[in-house]
């Protein structure tokens, strides 16, 4: 087992970007809305358009906020893993890999709302902020520990075209096709079709 005994150094940007996050998300929200409850003053409702999501064009600082948090996911991933690489080797690394996709796995499920009730009809396994992190941290971390750059921006590229051709070429059930109506994408049909 290899062992470093220097301190680990965290980036403290990406804190501080996570902390303004999860303030936006569970504080000034809620600050905002309570003030414009309680003093009614019409300057605040140009305020409030920030706290709700854009239907499909554009979009709002509340939009953001799940990017945002993948984002912060992946820009960690080079800088914990090549830590706990070199502190740990391979076969624990990869447990800690997993046991952390499990956690936020469940967690999103706790979400929800729907696990304790244990009906599972209401049990989605796919369906939560927590849950695509999960995911992008599972996949962006085994691409990490296993291929070279080049390798890694060839596939993120590709998966830009591919995505895009699957929008623009591919039809199911009238979906897709160039359809980028909320209705009509193919992202849709897979939402409501597997996920």
């Amino acid at each position: 087992m290899l062992m470093n005994n220097t301190p680990s150094k965290r980036l403290e940007s990406l804190d501080a970007l996570r902390g303004f996050d999860l303030f936006f998300l569970v504080a000034f929200e809620q600050a905002i809305r309570s003030t414009h409850r309680a003093a009614g003053a019409p300057w605040l409702d140009n305020l409030m358009w920030m706290f709700r999501h854009v239907d499909w064009e554009g979009f709002s600082p509340w939009d953001l906020v799940m990017p945002l948090f993948l984002f912060m996911a992946g820009v960690s991933i080079p800088f914990s893993l090549s830590h706990h690489n070199q502190t740990e080797g391979k076969g624990k690394l990869y447990r800690r890999i997993f046991k952390r996709v499990v956690l936020l796995w469940i967690f999103g499920m706790i979400g929800q709302g729907n696990l304790l009730g244990l009906n599972p009809d209401r049990i989605y396994l796919y369906s939560n902020t927590l849950q695509a992190i999960a995911m992008g941290y599972l996949i962006a971390s085994l691409l990490f520990l296993t291929t070279q750059l080049k390798t890694q921006a060839g596939i993120a590229a590709g998966l830009l075209v591919a995505y895009w051709a699957i929008g623009q070429f591919v039809s199911i059930d009238g979906y897709g096709a160039g359809n980028y109506t909320p209705d009509g994408n193919i992202a849709e049909w897979i939402d409501r079709a597997v996920l």
